[in-house]
């Protein structure tokens, strides 16, 4: 069973993930922040949203026997010790592969967690019929970015899923080959942060996020795809991404949101038809 607990497509800055198999509960990445003011849901609603899912993710937490986290940015973890007591933790390595921010943070957290904790990165682990994989450290984003790394996530049981963390697109052709070489019967894709173009992310790397989701979609022959988390604190997301959905729409898979699968409208088209422009007043398809 797959449930995506928290997303931004509902809301909320997290890419919370629940995997139910016959051996044991996986939660990857509970993390919940805030999105930010380009959102179109006015600042109360957005915090509403926040207490909302932040709850049903220490709920899941509880509920679940394995935690990965696969960085240390917030909307991927709770920096709450007691969360995780008793829990079996796999977390990115926090010391090797780590910018200094999230060193600090995996240091705070991981000195008042009171778990089996091991470090996943380019690990394996087995439970029952259940493996869980671990990639090396993957850049977020584009090479040698401040941002740091990541850990991407494949897990097996009947099924293959794979889950990029924060790769951004993905930006880098490695990636998208690596993606490829795996061929997973269900993607989790982070997507390009389009609501930073011009500031952070530039026009040519929405340029390469776009191929690169293109050649995924052709040369994997995945049951579901769910495209979300930056990609959907952006209004403009549809027209930005056009060419994507196209393609997927002309070989007959799916490409959706987390919203979208569980029968939502995502929250930031809602919000943009309630409330209107915030950032962007005009654009045009990519």
């Amino acid at each position: 069973m797959l449930e995506f607990v928290a997303f931004d497509s509902f809301g909320v800055k997290s890419m919370c993930t629940k995997i139910v198999s016959e051996d044991l509960r996986i939660l990857i990445d509970p993390g919940i922040a805030i999105e930010t003011n380009s959102f179109p849901l006015p600042l109360l609603d957005r915090m509403t949203l926040v207490r909302r899912y932040e709850r049903k993710i220490k709920n899941a937490v509880k509920d679940c026997d394995v935690i990965i986290l696969t960085h240390y940015h917030y909307d991927h973890h709770i920096p709450e010790g007691d969360l995780y007591r008793g829990k079996r933790l796999l977390v990115k390595h926090p010391t090797e592969n780590i910018n200094k921010s999230q060193k600090n943070r995996a240091r705070y957290l991981l000195s008042q967690v009171n778990a089996e904790i091991s470090h996943a990165d380019s690990h394996e682990f087995n439970f029952g019929n259940t493996k869980i994989r671990f990639t090396e450290p993957l850049w977020h984003g584009v090479k040698n970015t401040r941002l740091g790394f990541v850990i991407a996530t494949i897990i097996e049981h009947e099924k293959k899923m794979f889950y990029t963390s924060d790769l951004d697109g993905p930006l880098l052709g490695e990636y998208v080959d690596m993606i490829i070489e795996e061929a997973p019967d269900v993607l989790i894709v982070d997507g390009p942060a389009t609501y930073l173009l011009g500031y952070i992310m530039s026009y040519k790397n929405l340029e390469k996020s776009i191929a690169n989701l293109k050649r995924i979609v052709k040369n994997v022959d995945f049951e579901l795809m769910i495209l979300d988390h930056h990609l959907l604190r952006d209004y403009r997301y549809p027209d930005l991404l056009s060419d994507v959905y196209k393609t997927a729409r002309n070989l007959d898979k799916k490409v959706i949101s987390a919203a979208e699968h569980v029968g939502k409208r995502p929250a930031v088209l809602e919000g943009y038809e309630k409330f209107g422009p915030t950032k962007w007043k005009e654009w045009k398809k990519a």
